[in-house]
C-alpha cells in the first residue's frame, strides 16, 4: 500500500512540475516564426530596392544620360539617313 501511495505522489509531483515549467516553442512554432521573419525581411528588402531603383531612374544624372543618348542617336540617325540618301541619289 505504501508503494502505491509513493508512486502516486511521485506522478502527481511530476505532473505539477511539467505544468508549471515554461513552455519552449515547438519545432513547428519555430519554423512559423522563422517564416514570418523571412517574409518580413524580403518585403522590406523589396520595398527598399524598388525605392532605390526609382530614385536612380529619376536622378538628374540618369535623366541627363538618357537625354544625351537620345540626342546622340537622333543625330547619328540623321547623318545615316543623309548618307544613304546621297548613295541612292547617285
Amino acid at each position: 500500500m505504501k508503494l502505491y501511495l509513493s508512486v502516486a505522489l511521485v506522478v502527481l509531483a511530476l505532473a505539477v512540475l511539467v505544468e508549471s515549467a515554461p513552455q519552449d516553442p515547438t519545432l513547428t512554432e519555430r519554423f512559423n516564426n522563422f517564416q514570418t521573419q523571412v517574409e518580413t525581411l524580403t518585403q522590406d528588402l523589396t520595398e527598399k530596392t524598388k525605392a532605390a531603383m526609382e530614385e536612380l531612374h529619376n536622378s538628374e544624372f540618369s535623366v541627363n544620360a538618357r537625354n544625351w543618348f537620345k540626342d546622340t542617336f537622333e543625330n547619328l540617325k540623321k547623318q545615316m539617313d543623309e548618307a544613304f540618301a546621297n548613295i541612292k541619289a547617285q
